[in-house]
């Protein structure tokens, strides 16, 4: 090696060639060195270094047609400014450390890197497949030129620690078969929407400053163990139309988080569809809301002080937090106020899902649902709904008794405070069966009739009156 370049250090087992022209191809078979360092070459051809074992490769500003290390044992792996043109190809290797700075278009296939992965100033495609390392860093802005945006295709890949991308502008990311402990995407700006599928993270995924089109972007078929943390996901420029009021969106399918978080200053949508929180799902900030297929679900979710009084302010928090108000979102606040033993908000959230639940029914059940059994009955939770029924009809029969003078002495009139009395008792007696009888005038079938169909309805209130307070006390 000692003779290929006129400017030349040798000492030991290392080698520095520095500024000179090589007019073939470069071949480097099975070296073995200290130290390699090739410095402002030019080289006529492919750079290769096959079968090597290095502790330290550097190759620093090489004009070459092509660079590839194949099936080598080098301890750090430092390729810095390619020239434009040239693939950078790292295949079939084992590595302590590896660091790419400038370079184009990237090839890292089955390789095992012990440490720290670091990829600077991206300007072409960079493809990692089938490779183990303990941790992967692409940092820095590729800024589109006549040969456009980078992109990132990472495939079977297993990171130890973590895997970070960092303050890019990429045409794509493609993320598949990911397994590691952390995965951050921070300040990264897309121009085709992100798609990840099996990811598999141990700790956390942290989306920070995601600014991606119009156009869904979606995490398929993934598991985190932990917790995904969504800071100000943003909407390109480039998607058309009016920006300032469109909506980001980022849907997870078929995926099981452990907490889910959301804040973004700008319009954001996370939907899950057939996806799992099996932890929290935390209140979304700003103008993030979340959207929830039926096929979701949520083990809890923050709740950060809220009240529930009244339907008023359940709806208001639902329309707050979720772009619909659906049933599966009422029974992810109910079930979390339940785990909270918030029992009398529990019951009003129960009765607004089963009131929105009628409202899919066909209309004869519907109207069954929603105005018998939630209106009238109050769906077994609500004891004012049948408490207002029974009340309503005492004083229209009471009313009725006394306009038709049923109990009216002759020659009294409707002002008589007396008979007003009477009609109102006895009203009171048929809905309540307090066995007060019945005057002997009324002993008629049809009175009869009248009084059992009375007596079986405030039954009906007064029992599901009893046992709804008697619930209630006793939780």
């Amino acid at each position: 090696m000692a003779r290929i370049g006129r400017q030349r250090t040798v000492q030991d087992r290392s080698v520095h060639l520095r500024q000179d022209e090589v007019t073939a191809d470069l071949l480097l078979d099975t070296v073995t060195a200290d130290r390699v360092s090739l410095d402002r070459m030019s080289i006529d051809g492919a750079l290769t270094v096959r079968s090597c074992r290095i502790d330290e490769l550097v190759i620093d500003h090489v004009e070459t047609d092509a660079l590839m290390v194949v099936n080598s044992r080098i301890g750090r792996l430092t390729v810095r400014n390619a020239s434009i043109g040239c693939e950078v190809t790292v295949i079939d290797s084992a590595l302590d450390f590896l660091a790419l700075h400038s370079c184009g278009t990237t090839r890292l296939e089955r390789l095992r890197v012990e440490e720290l992965v670091q990829v600077n100033a991206l300007r072409g495609t960079l493809h990692i497949r089938d490779t183990r390392v303990s941790s992967l860093t692409v940092r820095s802005q590729a800024m589109g030129g006549r040969l456009g945006r980078p992109s990132v295709v990472v495939r079977g890949l297993k990171t130890r620690e973590d895997l970070t991308f960092d303050d890019l502008w990429l045409s794509t990311m493609e993320l598949a078969d990911v397994e590691t402990g952390e995965l951050t995407l921070r300040r990264v700006r897309l121009d085709e929407p992100l798609r990840a599928s099996e990811l598999r993270c141990s700790e956390t995924v942290r989306l920070n400053g995601l600014v991606i089109p119009a156009e869904v972007s979606t995490i398929t078929n993934s598991t985190v163990k932990g917790s995904v943390e969504v800071r100000n996901l943003g909407l390109c420029d480039s998607s058309g139309g009016d920006v300032a009021g469109a909506t980001a969106r980022l849907a997870l399918h078929n995926t099981t988080v452990m907490s889910l978080t959301s804040a973004s200053a700008a319009s954001s949508v996370i939907s899950l569809h057939g996806s799992s929180v099996t932890g929290t799902l935390g209140l979304p900030s700003g103008s993030s809301r979340y959207s929830l297929d039926s096929s979701s679900s949520v083990g809890d979710m923050e709740l950060a002080g809220q009240v529930f009084r009244n339907g008023a302010q359940v709806l208001s928090f639902l329309d707050r937090s979720f772009t619909e108000v659906t049933a599966v979102a009422l029974e992810s606040v109910r079930s979390a106020l339940a785990k909270r033993n918030r029992n009398r908000e529990v019951d009003e959230l129960y009765y607004l899902a089963r009131q929105r639940e009628a409202t899919a029914l066909p209309l004869l059940r519907r109207a069954i649902g929603r105005g018998f059994l939630g209106g009238v009955l109050g769906w077994g939770v609500r004891a004012r709904n049948p408490a207002r029924v029974l009340g309503v009809g005492v004083l229209l029969t009471a009313v009725a008794l006394h306009l038709t003078g049923a109990v009216r002495d002759p020659g009294r009139g409707l002002t008589d405070v007396t008979a007003a009395g009477r009609s109102f008792v006895l009203a009171l007696a048929l809905w309540l069966n307090v066995g007060t009888g019945m005057p002997s005038d009324f002993r008629t079938a049809g009175w009869t009739a009248l009084a059992v169909s009375f007596t079986v309805a405030g039954m009906l209130f007064t029992t599901l009156i009893v046992g709804i307070v008697i619930r209630k006390l006793v939780r």
